[in-house]
């Protein structure tokens, strides 16, 4: 099995961590992965999309009265038994191919990541069906 620093030789390390796209901008917090514990068979990112937000709701960092799952959100896991990592996100995201290649290549992630998607990562207006999702605009 590969070590931790086997993955990233001679490359920057790459990173879990949690992330918004917030009026077309990417708001990330992450750890890299040799910092990060591990439960069961994943390392994931220690905080949370909750309390991240009322942090920087307090802080003026993101729309004040906002909730943190109003804006398409994600995650990227590393998975300690198949040893990749997966970038869970919103649909909204995820169509964004711009968007997605500039978390991958800031998480410094390998060109094998999977996308996926996931039902905790619904923005507002995907959780609502509506039409057209303004966060593409």
């Amino acid at each position: 099995m590969k070590k931790c620093s086997q993955l990233h030789a001679g490359q920057p390390e790459p990173q879990v961590g949690i992330f918004w796209l917030v009026d077309k901008r990417l708001i990330i917090f992450t750890t890299p992965l040799s910092e990060v514990g591990k439960c069961c068979d994943f390392k994931n990112y220690e905080g949370d999309h909750v309390t991240l937000w009322e942090e920087m709701e307090k802080r003026g960092e993101v729309p004040r009265g906002s909730e943190y799952e109003e804006p398409p959100r994600g995650r990227v896991n590393y998975n300690t038994k198949t040893q990749r990592f997966t970038l869970y996100a919103d649909t909204c995201i995820l169509r964004k191919k711009d968007v997605v290649k500039k978390l991958l290549r800031l998480l410094h992630l390998p060109d094998d990541t999977t996308l996926s998607t996931d039902p905790h990562y619904k923005c507002y207006h995907c959780r609502t069906r509506e039409p057209q999702c303004d966060f593409l605009d």
